[in-house]
C-alpha cells in the first residue's frame, strides 16, 4: 500500500531500471498511456539522472518511437486521420454495395430472336463505327405495378407501345432518333421466345405487336427488316420505369398551347367508360413527374391530329426536356440525385445480353453525354395512311428510305456540325488507312462459304480467283442467312472493301466482327445467282437490287419527318380541338 503524493509517484515511475529487456516489454511501452506501477522497493532517482540530458538518452529516444512529448494537437491530428481512414473505407464498401445493388436490378435478354441478320455498317476511314440503339417501351401486362399504372392487365402478351431508334454517328458528334409510330402496319419477321422456344411465323400486323411474337429481340428483327439498318443493343423500359425515372430527376418541363384534358366517353354494352391517358393541364409550362409524366407520354387522342403520331412528337418534347435536365450541372454534380437516377433508370430496364452490366451501361452514358444538346435531334418515321384500314393504322410513306438511308450513311439529321468535307479523327489518328485499290489481291486470304446445300460458293471463290484473288477457297456450309456480307478483322478493313468491290456488294455487307481471323464473304438468300452478286427478286430470279434514295446532306431531311432538336426549349404541343362531343363542346380543351 502506498500514501506517497502523485508527485512522488512520477518520480518512481520515472526511476524506474532501464534494462535492454524491460525496454522492449508492453509495460514499458504503457507508459505511454499511463504511469508505470511502482513498489516499496522501488528506488527514487532524480529526474536529472534519467538518459544523457535532455536531447538524447534512451528515454529520449522511445519518445520519439512512441511519440510520447509531442504537443497534443499532433496526437488529435493522427486520429482524426484514422477517423478519416475508416470513413474512407466504409464509403467505399458501401459504392461497392450500390454498385452491385445497381448491376442486380438489370435484367438482359437475346439482342434478336428473328431470321433477320443484317450486317453491322462498315468502320469510317478512321476505323471508327456507328453505334445503333433500339429504345423500347413495354406496356406491361402482368407486373401489379404496371398494371395500377395503366397496363393493359390481361395477362396478354406485352406491346412495345414505343419505339425509338437511337443512332450514334461514328465520330460520336451526333445523335439522331427515329420513332415510328405503334399503330404502324408492317412486316414482322419469323421468331422464337428465348424463354419459352415458342416458335411464332412470318406476319404483316402493326408493329408494337412484334414485343409479344419473341420479346425485345423480335421488335429488333422487325426493325432491321424494315430499315436494313444493323442494331447493336436494346433497352427496354416499362411503365413503372417512367414513373420512377420521372420522380428521380425532379420532374421533366413539357409545354401544351392550350388546356388539356385527355379524357372522352365511350359506351360499351351501354355503360359509360371515361377512357385515355387522363392527363389534365392547363396551357403553358408545366414541370411533371410520377404518374403525371406516364400520362403525358400515353397521351394520344388529345394531341395534335388526335393520332398515334402526335404521341410521338409529345414523347420527343419529353426526351429532349429530360436530356437538358440530365446534362445540367444540378443532376450531373449531385450525387444522390445521380444514384436515384441511376436506380430508378436499372430496376425497370431490360438490355440486350452483349450490354449487360453496370459498367457497360456506365459507358454508354459516359460516351452519349459527350454529345452536345444541339447535335441531338428527334424525327417520326415519315407515313401514309394504311390503305386496308385508313382510320385505324398507317405505313411507312416511300419517304422514310430516306430517313434510313441517312442512318445506314451515317449522315447527321441536324446541319449544326462543320463544314461538309471536313474530317475528324480520334486520338492518337494520323491518316486513313490505304484506297482499297493498292491492296494486294493475291496477299488475301478468303473463305466463301453458303447455305447447305448451296453451289453458289464454290462458283463465287472461282470467280474471286479469276479476278486476281488467288487465296480464294469454298468453305464448309454455314447457317442460312437472308443478307450477304463480307465479315472480316476490323484491321483488315481495306482488305474487306476490295473483295466487296469485287464482287458488286454494297458498303452495308461490310461486317467487321472481334472473332474473325480473316475475310470471310457469306453468301445470303438475297444473292441471285452467278458469281456476283445481283441480288434476288421474290421469285428467285435473278434481278438488280432496287434502287434507294441516295442521302441527302446533313439536316435536309425528308417532309413528315417532324424534327425536334434537343436544344429547342421553346417547343409546345398543340391540342387536338377538332373533337367534339354530342353538344358539340370540344372533346379535349377545356
Amino acid at each position: 500500500m502506498s500514501s506517497a503524493p502523485e508527485s512522488g509517484r512520477r518520480r518512481r515511475a520515472d526511476a524506474a531500471p532501464q534494462s535492454p529487456a524491460s525496454d522492449a516489454t508492453p509495460t514499458t511501452a504503457a507508459t505511454d498511456t499511463g504511469p508505470e506501477s511502482t513498489g516499496p522497493d522501488t528506488p527514487v532517482v532524480p529526474r536529472a539522472r534519467r538518459g544523457d540530458g535532455a536531447s538524447g538518452g534512451r528515454a529520449a529516444r522511445r519518445a520519439k518511437r512512441t511519440g510520447r512529448g509531442k504537443p497534443r494537437r499532433f496526437r488529435k491530428l493522427k486520429i482524426t486521420a484514422l477517423v478519416m481512414a475508416v470513413v474512407f473505407v466504409a464509403l467505399g464498401i458501401t459504392g461497392y454495395v450500390i454498385w452491385e445493388k445497381l448491376n442486380a436490378n438489370i435484367k438482359h435478354s437475346k439482342l434478336n430472336t428473328s431470321d433477320v441478320d443484317v450486317p453491322k455498317e462498315g468502320p469510317d476511314a478512321f476505323g471508327r463505327t456507328p453505334l445503333n440503339i433500339l429504345m423500347i417501351g413495354s406496356d406491361g401486362r402482368n407486373d401489379p405495378v404496371d398494371c395500377k399504372l395503366g397496363g393493359a392487365c390481361d395477362g396478354g402478351a406485352p406491346r412495345a407501345d414505343v419505339q425509338m431508334l437511337l443512332h450514334v454517328s461514328a465520330d460520336r458528334s451526333n445523335a439522331s432518333v427515329i420513332s415510328i409510330p405503334r399503330d404502324t402496319r408492317v412486316q414482322i419477321p419469323a421468331c422464337t421466345d428465348p424463354k419459352t422456344k415458342q416458335k411464332f411465323a412470318p406476319i404483316n400486323t402493326t408493329i408494337n405487336e412484334s414485343l409479344g411474337r419473341g420479346g425485345p429481340g423480335c421488335v429488333v428483327g422487325t426493325w432491321q427488316l424494315l430499315t436494313k439498318i444493323h442494331i447493336d443493343h436494346f433497352m427496354m423500359v416499362t411503365f413503372s420505369g417512367v414513373v420512377s425515372m420521372a420522380d428521380a430527376v425532379g420532374g421533366v418541363e413539357v409545354c401544351v398551347q392550350s388546356n388539356i384534358q385527355d379524357e372522352r366517353v365511350e359506351y360499351v354494352n351501354g355503360e359509360r367508360h371515361l377512357v385515355g391517358s387522363h392527363l389534365k393541364l392547363t396551357a403553358g409550362k408545366h414541370t411533371i413527374q410520377g404518374e403525371d409524366a406516364l400520362k403525358w407520354l400515353r397521351t394520344r387522342h388529345a394531341f395534335e391530329d388526335g393520332s398515334d403520331v402526335g404521341r410521338t412528337h409529345a414523347q420527343h418534347m419529353y426526351l429532349n426536356s429530360m436530356v437538358r435536365t440530365l446534362k445540367s450541372n444540378s443532376t450531373i454534380t449531385n450525387p444522390i440525385k445521380l444514384f436515384k437516377v441511376a436506380d430508378a433508370a436499372t430496376r425497370s430496364l431490360t438490355v440486350d445480353d452483349d450490354l449487360n452490366g453496370l459498367q457497360k451501361l456506365t459507358s454508354l452514358a459516359t460516351t452519349l453525354n459527350k454529345v452536345n444538346t444541339n447535335r441531338i435531334t428527334m424525327t417520326t418515321m415519315p407515313h401514309d395512311a394504311d390503305p386496308q384500314a385508313p382510320e385505324q393504322h398507317l405505313v411507312p410513306a416511300a419517304s422514310a428510305e430516306t430517313l434510313f438511308k441517312m442512318v445506314r450513311s451515317d449522315v447527321a439529321f441536324d446541319k449544326n456540325g462543320p463544314p461538309p468535307g471536313t474530317e475528324t479523327t480520334t486520338p492518337g489518328t494520323t491518316q486513313p488507312p490505304p484506297p482499297a485499290s493498292n491492296v494486294d489481291k493475291a496477299a488475301i486470304r478468303i473463305t466463301v462459304v453458303g447455305a447447305t446445300g448451296s453451289t453458289q460458293s464454290g462458283a463465287v471463290a472461282e470467280g474471286l480467283v479469276a479476278q486476281g484473288f488467288t487465296k480464294a477457297a469454298k468453305g464448309p456450309a454455314a447457317a442460312k442467312r437472308q443478307t450477304s456480307a463480307v465479315i472480316f478483322p476490323a484491321k483488315d478493313k481495306d482488305q474487306a472493301q476490295a473483295v466487296a468491290d469485287a464482287l458488286g456488294l454494297p458498303a452495308t455487307a461490310l461486317s467487321p466482327q472481334a472473332n474473325a481471323t480473316h475475310v470471310t464473304v457469306q453468301i445470303g438468300t438475297d444473292w441471285g445467282s452467278g458469281p456476283t452478286f445481283k441480288g434476288a427478286g421474290k421469285s428467285g430470279a435473278t434481278t438488280a437490287p432496287p434502287s434507294t434514295p441516295q442521302a441527302p446532306p446533313a439536316g435536309q431531311l425528308p417532309s413528315g419527318s417532324s424534327a425536334l432538336n434537343a436544344s429547342e426549349e421553346g417547343a409546345c404541343m398543340k391540342v387536338y380541338t377538332e373533337a367534339k362531343d354530342r353538344n358539340g363542346k370540344p372533346v379535349y380543351t377545356w
